[in-house]
């Protein structure tokens, strides 16, 4: 495929064919939801990320997208991912346009993600809460399309050695979950090419 070829309208009619109407939750997992949001920036397709704050007591310090935990109060899993997208960039949900939801990743740290795949405007005004975000970028789809990018990384966690895969972009890992949302994602959009 191209990377040429692959534009907001192509990505957009990709994910929504495989767009998922309900998720079922297992057990006692922490529900989260995230938006995936893909914009044009310096003319190239992108999708944005951020990089979690130090401080933030899960996952801190790793590249992720933006959104959090469900709480009592959101409506939805949408209304989470769209809440906590504005409140760690500033972004009012009149700014986003939803495309689909996509499948669930679960973590080895009990979450239970729900990704939201849709469409932020270029000339969108980012206001990173800094408690929350310490650095926000736009990555270039072709670094996922393009699989040069694409590392096996090992990682310890609680005594146990585990080999995953990452994505590698201008020195920043993208791992973990975000890596296999973008996985999904890019495996959606090469189906349907």
């Amino acid at each position: 495929m191209s990377t040429l070829r692959l534009t907001i309208q192509k990505l957009e009619n990709a994910l929504k064919s495989h767009s998922m109407t309900k998720h079922e939750v297992e057990g006692s997992r922490t529900l989260a939801a995230v938006t995936v949001l893909f914009t044009m920036n310096n003319q190239e397709l992108s999708v944005l990320m951020i990089k979690r704050a130090e401080a933030l007591r899960n996952h801190s310090g790793q590249w992720a997208f933006p959104g959090g935990m469900i709480e009592d109060s959101d409506k939805s899993s949408m209304h989470a991912a769209l809440r906590e997208t504005n409140e760690e960039l500033g972004i009012g949900s009149d700014d986003i346009d939803i495309w689909c939801q996509m499948p669930k990743v679960d973590t080895s740290t009990g979450f239970e993600v729900f990704p939201y795949a849709g469409q932020v405007s270029e000339s969108v005004n980012i206001t990173p809460d800094s408690a929350e975000v310490a650095d926000v970028v736009y990555v270039p789809v072709r670094v996922f399309v393009d699989q040069s990018s694409k590392r096996s990384i090992t990682i310890l966690k609680n005594g146990t050695t585990r080999i995953i895969d990452a994505y590698v972009y201008e020195g920043r890992v993208i791992w973990g979950a975000s890596a296999r949302i973008i996985a999904n994602t890019i495996n959606i959009v090469k189906e349907a090419a």
